[in-house]
């Protein structure tokens, strides 16, 4: 209800007993027009005051302006003074006079309503105050029962999108634009989870989630504000776990943001509770969201711990049986996962006999003098946060991705789903784990990653998940942030051979190799050569195949060839690394 509603305009919505409200001043101009009236009070009293309350329209039959006999002109003059003086202090949105006790409104409280500012109706003598009551009352009714309509519209349109699988985008989008607000809710690496379109440039997207980071490492109180190309924002934390807001230990690496385009140092406590709400509510979103990446982390658990079986009882038997059940289980379907892959143009060379490519992901956050971390759980969850970046894995990683811990809970371990053309690679690892992270660590903290090469299913996934292992732990001690994969192990071993003696090192490339030698030259054959290419070619059989002209049956006899005289076995990287150093020392 505004006060324009009341007039007697050809553009009044009131009833026609309301149409002889005539507008006697205006001080503000048409901006008062806009007033709203937010209830009616009848009064006469001569001090009106503790009857008002802000936003009330006034009216008065003007009872209290009667002169006394003999008194002067000045004394109404005086009162019409301070009774609109009252009304003003006590937040009267306008008076309406009535016309009846003296059939016009005096002069002198015009004048008063004009030097306070203070918007003067008429209320003619055919309108009875009770009808303008009801008629603000009935608006007033009207306008609470379109609010809980639109309130149950929201709740309607938030659960049917929620229910399509939007529901962070969903919340963002009703509730923020109440605000008139442009907001992103970001992953701690900068990944936009949800938010205004376009979404935020990567670097910028980075750097917030880099300054939110740092904010919380030092114990400053959100929203923590800062400006990225030119404008404020302001963060708001979405916190990890249950939602109630509380921050455990270490949960700062993993918890979201809310990143709002504006500085909210002028914002009322009313604005900031709203987005604290926010925040709480895309919490308990994102909350809904762990069912299915539970089920993946339990699967993970198992397999991880068929692996280690697959160890104690050899190349073959039952518990590579249970690990290829586990692997489907994982992938929630063979079929389904092969089809990602090759939507994205990976199938590669797996495809020539149906198997996925596997890759392994070794991460751990040690801490040394620092209280905090690491956190077993957080741990898991920043590996998580890490691979589900599209940098590393595309825009579809979620499905083809499971995480769990290993050993003392420092470790984290991936099994990834990937194609030959599309490897996970340690570059992508640190351009994601490395622009942001590093600002939510503290002194004495390192995170390391360990990638594998992709094996061809998940018998393979012993060797890989050694390898990745292997990898992590070559990373440099003075990085804080550090990825190597199976090139950096071997430069590292490479880098180790000059210390060997000239002698030893012959000798050892002898005895490998001489089999191989010796059947090349038998047969004139090439498997000295094939070997070569394969490793040089990271053990993919398309890219070797392609490389020596080969169909990949071919290569498969000729790498079959080459276990069988040297005894080896080139699926496992203590034998790929034997073999590469001694066609280095060869």
């Amino acid at each position: 209800m505004r006060l324009r509603d009341l007039l007697s305009s050809e553009e009044a919505q009131a009833p026609a007993d309301l149409c002889l409200l005539r507008l006697l001043r205006l001080p503000g101009g048409e901006r008062d027009l806009d007033r709203p009236v937010l209830g009616t009070v009848t009064i006469d009293l001569p001090d009106p005051g503790r009857f008002v309350s802000p936003g009330d329209l006034v009216l008065s039959g003007l009872a209290w302006h009667r002169q006394d006999a003999g008194a002067g002109q000045d004394a109404g003059a005086g009162r019409s003074d301070a009774f609109v003086r009252v009304l003003v202090e006590a937040g009267a949105v306008a008076l309406g006079a009535g016309e009846a006790q003296f059939g016009h409104v005096p002069d002198d409280l015009v004048e008063a309503c004009a030097r306070y500012g203070l918007p003067l109706l008429a209320v003619g003598v055919e309108v009875p105050f009770t009808s303008v009551t009801e008629y603000v009352a009935r608006g007033r009714t009207e306008e609470r029962i379109g609010g809980l309509a639109a309130l149950v519209d929201r709740h309607r349109r938030f659960s049917t999108q929620r229910q399509a699988g939007a529901g962070a985008e969903a919340l963002l989008e009703l509730l923020l634009a109440e605000l008139d607000l442009h907001a992103h809710i970001l992953s701690p690496t900068g990944r936009q989870i949800a938010g205004a379109q376009p979404p935020l440039p990567e670097k910028t997207a980075s750097a917030l989630a880099g300054r939110f980071l740092a904010a919380e490492r030092a114990g400053e109180r959100a929203p923590h504000r800062t400006v990225a190309r030119g404008t404020a924002f302001s963060l708001f934390p979405v916190r990890s776990g249950t939602g109630d807001g509380d921050c455990a230990p270490g949960a700062a690496l993993t918890d979201w943001l809310i990143a709002v385009e504006a500085d909210s140092a002028d914002w009322n406590d009313e604005r900031l509770d709203l987005l604290d709400r926010l925040a709480r509510l895309v919490s308990v979103e994102r909350g809904g969201r762990e069912t299915d990446r539970t089920m993946r982390r339990r699967a993970a658990e198992r397999l991880l711990a068929l692996v280690g079986s697959a160890a104690a009882v050899g190349e073959g038997g039952q518990a590579l049986f249970e690990e290829e059940e586990a692997a489907a289980r994982l992938t929630a379907g063979d079929a389904g996962a092969v089809g990602v892959a090759g939507d994205a143009g990976t199938a590669g060379d797996a495809d020539s006999e149906g198997r996925l490519l596997w890759q392994a992901v070794s991460a751990r956050l040690d801490s040394k003098g620092a209280h905090g971390f690491p956190v077993p759980a957080s741990v898991r969850d920043l590996l998580e946060e890490v691979l589900l970046h599209p940098r590393c894995l595309g825009p579809d990683a979620g499905p083809r991705m499971a995480v769990t811990t290993a050993g003392d809970g420092a470790e984290a371990v991936a099994f990834v789903l990937v194609g030959a053309d599309a490897r996970l690679t340690p570059e992508a690892l640190v351009r994601v784990a490395g622009g942001s992270l590093p600002r939510g660590l503290r002194a004495g903290e390192r995170l390391a990653f360990g990638v594998s090469d992709p094996v061809g299913g998940a018998a393979e996934l012993r060797h890989a998940l050694a390898q990745a292992r292997n990898a992590r732990q070559v990373a440099a001690p003075s990085e804080q942030v550090a990825a190597r994969g199976p090139d950096d192990l071997a430069a590292h071993v490479m880098a180790l051979l000059p210390l060997i003696p000239a002698e030893v090192r012959r000798e050892f490339s002898r005895r490998l190799l001489a089999p191989l030698t010796d059947y090349d030259r038998r047969y004139r054959s090439d498997l000295v050569p094939t070997l070569r290419s394969f490793l040089e070619h990271d053990g993919s059989w398309a890219r070797c195949g392609e490389a020596l002209h080969l169909h990949v049956n071919s290569l498969r006899y000729r790498i079959s060839r080459i276990e069988a005289l040297t005894g080896r076995n080139l699926s496992r990287l203590e034998d790929k690394m034997d073999f590469a150093a001694a066609l280095r020392m060869g």
